[in-house]
């Protein structure tokens, strides 16, 4: 099918073989600067606008692995032979069947922007191809028949231009995305479906992470080596030792039908606004040493990529809130369950953006193209962004005690308000689970907003429910090490006594802090502060007393459980004030020396 085939031995390595020696190292060299001369002229050619039967200049655009090339409507995609940080070149068949499973993959996130897969050819010493059968304009290049038997030197593919200036990561440096904005993001990332086979996909997912390791690994000895520190190789050393504890684990979320069709590569970047919504481009298709993968796989690991990039851009609070969303719409609550590999993932994904930015100023250093990383140092110089993802990396690992917070009162909105300022400085990475009562409701009917829920939705049994599955996926996260914020009405007493249940089962008792927001005159306060001084003081948090084992005890003798204490906040203070307030419940030794600091 193409010319590369008649090459007889594996290519050498791009930049580490040595020099060759003798006759057969001579005609090794030839052949490997033959076909990289070819994409060469490849490159021009797209690069000339007359190609396209234009006369305006085709705009360029690079990355590690691919160059884009916009001319007239259309962006034409092209496979680099020797990617960036890839240590062998890409066969003209291996950049062939790549293109093809990309463009299969992204009809499916994004149908309207990818085109098609086109052959460049070669007639003689002329290099043709054929347009896109949607370009409208007369002045076009010489169309091909299908019939054309003349050489294919290389594929490109075909999307419809879009603006770059709507990827995410321009629209996220020009202000940060809101609350709402994240749960879009959220949205992106898939839920589980059920496939068959799924012991060979989650054999074949487990391959890809062990081929990571191995490919990070001198990653992290040279950043090791560079920092003098040593954090990073532990890191590193802890996160191989959870992949191999994690592997029952993720075998049984693959058996259960919670690995999904995944992007691969869900950053910023990759994300373009539409003006119908969100559309995602560019999937990974291909694995670290094994060429094709079908990147059937975990969801969380593409909501890991998403967080960590979000971290290491220090949008916490973002990375927060699409965490919290994407939990929140899960319907199968036992889905969960993943977020004891959230923190491997996170580590993984952002060892592998460190590795990238590396390659890419390597090979800025070695070019006359000074262009070559600007796509991906966006927002900062190369140092910073390095360090960003570094730092990413070692916070992923770091535990915090987990916590079980619990906000009623007010009105929906001044809770939603405390509890999303809250959850990005509670806990580790990427802080609390913020569960939303209202949110779970919308994820059971599957609607976007209350006025979509049909009238069944206000029966105590549909409510009872609702409380039910955020405790199930509270009791999942705090297990994984998560710190929990339960933000509802709680105006039900079995709703209070299954959150009291939750608390008690789980041993928490002395990290368990219920928020009530009360919306008082100014006069009530003043008559409520003067009356408390004459009645006991309580601790802020509900205490439980356990029954002792065995029915030696009389029944008379056992102790009950105390109601929960609720912690009255005033809602009519600024949010930042109700966030210090509740900080300091949370944990009684914090002195707010910075605001948004948790020490």
């Amino acid at each position: 099918m193409g010319i590369e085939r008649s090459q007889g031995r594996r290519p050498a390595s791009v930049g580490r073989a040595p020099e060759p020696e003798g006759a057969i190292g001579k005609a090794t060299a030839l052949v490997k600067d033959r076909y990289q001369s070819i994409q060469d002229r490849v490159v021009a050619f797209l690069g000339d606008p007359h190609s396209y039967g234009l006369d305006e200049p085709v705009e360029r655009l690079e990355t590690p692995q691919f160059l884009f090339f916009m001319a007239g409507p259309f962006c034409y995609k092209l496979l680099r032979r020797n990617a960036l940080g890839r240590s062998e070149p890409f066969s003209l068949a291996q950049r062939h069947s790549l293109a093809a499973r990309e463009v299969l993959l992204g009809r499916s996130y994004a149908p309207e922007l990818y085109l098609d897969l086109i052959p460049i050819r070669e007639r003689g010493t002329t290099l043709t191809m054929q347009l896109p059968l949607a370009d409208a304009m007369t002045n076009s290049a010489e169309p091909i028949s299908h019939g054309d038997e003349s050489a294919i030197v290389d594929w490109v593919i075909v999307l419809r231009r879009y603006d770059f200036s709507k990827r995410y990561d321009h629209f996220a440096e020009i202000y940060q995305p809101n609350f709402s904005e994240c749960r879009e993001l959220a949205r992106l990332v898939p839920q589980g479906q059920t496939f068959e086979h799924s012991s060979a996909h989650v054999q074949s997912w487990l391959m890809l992470m062990d081929e990571m390791f191995d490919d990070l690994e001198p990653v992290v000895r040279k950043l090791a080596k560079k920092s003098r520190k040593n954090t990073l190789r532990a890191c590193f050393n802890r996160a191989q030792d959870q992949l191999d504890r994690m592997k029952e684990a993720i075998y049984r979320r693959a058996e259960r039908g919670l690995f999904a069709q995944i992007h691969g590569n869900l950053r910023l970047r990759n994300v373009v606004k539409l003006s119908d919504g969100l559309r995602m481009v560019n999937p990974k298709v291909n694995g670290s040493k094994s060429l094709m993968r079908d990147h059937i796989g975990d969801p969380f690991y593409d909501l890991a990529t998403l967080i960590g990039e979000l971290w290491s851009r220090d949008f916490s609070r973002q990375a927060n809130w699409v965490f919290s969303h994407y939990c929140n719409r899960l319907f199968d609550s036992h889905a969960l369950e993943g977020l004891q590999v959230l923190d491997l993932y996170i580590f993984l994904q952002a060892l592998a953006d460190a590795k990238t930015i590396k390659a890419t100023v390597n090979a800025r250093s070695t070019s006359d193209d000074p262009s070559v990383p600007s796509a991906l140092l966006r927002g900062g110089t190369e140092e910073s962004v390095l360090q960003g993802h570094m730092k990413t990396a070692r916070d992923s690992l770091l535990h915090d005690e987990a916590r079980l917070i619990a906000i009623n009162g007010a009105s929906q909105s001044d809770r939603s308000n405390l509890a999303r300022l809250l959850a990005p400085i509670t806990g580790r990475m990427p802080g609390a689970l913020y569960l939303s009562a209202e949110q779970e409701c919308l994820a059971l009917y599957e609607v976007d907003s209350k006025d979509r829920l049909p009238q069944s939705a206000l029966r105590d049994s549909v409510w009872d429910l609702v409380y039910r599955r955020m405790m199930e996926k509270a009791r999942l996260a705090l297990t994984a090490g998560y710190s929990v914020i339960l933000e509802g009405p709680f105006n039900q007493p079995i709703h209070s006594e299954q959150l009291a249940d939750l608390a008690e089962d789980m041993g928490m008792s002395d990290s368990f802090v219920a928020l009530s927001l009360l919306k008082c005159r100014k006069e009530d306060l003043r008559r409520r502060e003067a009356l408390s001084a004459f009645l006991p003081h309580h601790k802020g948090h509900a205490s439980f007393v356990a029954p002792s084992p065995g029915n030696e005890q009389p029944q008379d003798q056992l102790k009950v459980r105390e109601p929960i204490r609720w912690i009255e906040l005033d809602a009519t203070k600024p949010v930042s004030d109700q966030v210090s307030l509740a900080l300091c419940h949370i944990n009684a030794a914090w002195a707010p020396t910075e605001r948004k600091t948790l020490h």
